[in-house]
């Protein structure tokens, strides 16, 4: 039906045989309209979109190149009317589909409490039938699933549904303080370990030590036992117990150390997930021998509706090892770092060094042997619960 539409396409044609090409279109008898000349051996005019086979044959071996830059007439405008015709059913479908994918449930973020409860909220969810790709009509409301978990969480004192689209968010509020086990369970304070007390701040129980005491591990330092001799009661000991403790490090630093950075080369691998699907990559495989990750997910919304599509990017960093010599002074700093990361470990976020040094040094076989000596601050209250017949 194509050809026998009318219709014109503007064409450039360029070379320096292009009189030759126009004398062999005369000859097919093929007519061209608004001939001009745009450059040096260059023309432009429009021809019947019949004849661009005629056009084709004519240019053949002659060096020259032709640039079809624009059609007009019937059969363009039909074209373009199947093109619209096509986006429009396209942009229906992705409406339908939005639509009817904002009826379902897809994903669950669970706000507040602790992640012991969230677990056990989300666990309960689950029971209750939220699940992505449910219906939410057929979901219950807050008011049917409140009491529900309630009663299967004793910690769970508040809980609260918001809809964002097909994303359920769950906030959740936990009973505050301990329970009524926890209040009555009477305990002692001993030191978790060897150290000078800096300071103590106690709300529950009565102090047996004082500032500047030295104490041993496992030693009582405020006791659960309190009033008077005859009339002594059972309370948990609460408190903070700041003490200078120290440590001794031995640390092996090798003076050749194995390092990896960057090569600058970079590939990425693109991938979408539509529901739980996500688009297979059959004929690719992994750019480099070595390399970090880096991923990036984008999300799609359409009228303020989340899209059940996602597009994953993922970047690919190539790295290089390689197995450099450090100097004394370089290996001698990072075995420090080594040694301060490990006390702090075994310090806590609350306690802190507050002095080290350097007991040994040794270079042994291409290694750097340190021993060091630190003092820190931390707290060395450890609960040690009793019970009221033995009352230790």
């Amino acid at each position: 039906m194509k050809p026998m539409l009318p219709g014109t396409v503007a064409v450039t044609l360029k070379g320096k045989a292009y009189p030759a090409v126009l004398q062999r279109l005369h000859q097919q008898s093929v007519s061209l309209h608004n001939i001009r000349s745009t450059g040096e051996d260059e023309i432009e005019f429009y021809i019947d979109h019949q004849s661009l086979s005629s056009l084709r044959k004519a240019v053949f071996k002659t060096g020259c190149k032709i640039h079809l830059k624009r059609g007009e007439g019937l059969v363009y405008e039909i074209e373009n009317w199947f093109k619209l015709r096509s986006f429009i059913l396209w942009m229906i479908i992705a409406i339908v589909l939005v639509i009817g994918s904002s009826k379902f449930l897809w994903s669950i973020e669970l706000v507040g409490a602790t992640p012991e409860i969230q677990y056990e909220v989300n666990q309960a969810l689950k029971e209750q039938g939220f699940s992505p790709g449910r219906l939410k009509t057929f979901l219950p409301n807050e008011e049917k699933l409140a009491p529900v978990l309630y009663d299967q969480i004793d910690k769970l004192s508040w809980l609260g549904m918001e809809w964002q689209g097909t994303k359920l968010i769950v906030h959740l509020k936990q009973k505050q303080g301990k329970n009524i086990n926890e209040k009555l369970t009477p305990s002692h304070i001993v030191a978790a370990k060897k150290g000078t007390i800096q300071s103590m701040l106690i709300e529950s129980g009565q102090a047996v030590e004082n500032v500047n005491s030295v104490v041993k591990k496992g030693q009582l330092i405020v006791t659960g036992l309190v009033g008077r001799e005859e009339e002594k009661k059972a309370v948990p000991s609460k408190g903070v117990v700041m003490a200078e403790t120290w440590y001794e490090v031995n640390v092996v630093i090798p003076q050749q150390l194995t390092r990896e950075a960057l090569t600058g080369n970079e590939e990425t691998k693109t991938s979408f997930k539509i529901f739980q699907w996500e688009t297979p990559q059959l004929f690719w495989k992994k750019p480099f021998s070595e390399s970090v990750e880096q991923k990036s997910v984008k999300e799609y919304t359409l009228l303020g509706k989340d899209l059940p599509v996602k597009k994953q990017v993922t970047h690919f960093f190539e790295t290089k090892r390689s197995v450099v010599k450090v100097k004394q002074a370089e290996a001698i700093d990072i075995a420090k770092k080594v040694a301060r990361e490990e006390v702090a470990a075994l310090i806590g976020g609350a306690g802190k060094i507050e002095n080290e040094k350097i007991l040994h040094q040794q270079i042994d076989n291409g290694k750097v042997k340190l021993t060091i000596y630190f003092q820190a601050i931390e707290d060395i209250a450890e609960v040690k619960p009793f019970t009221e017949e033995t009352r230790e």
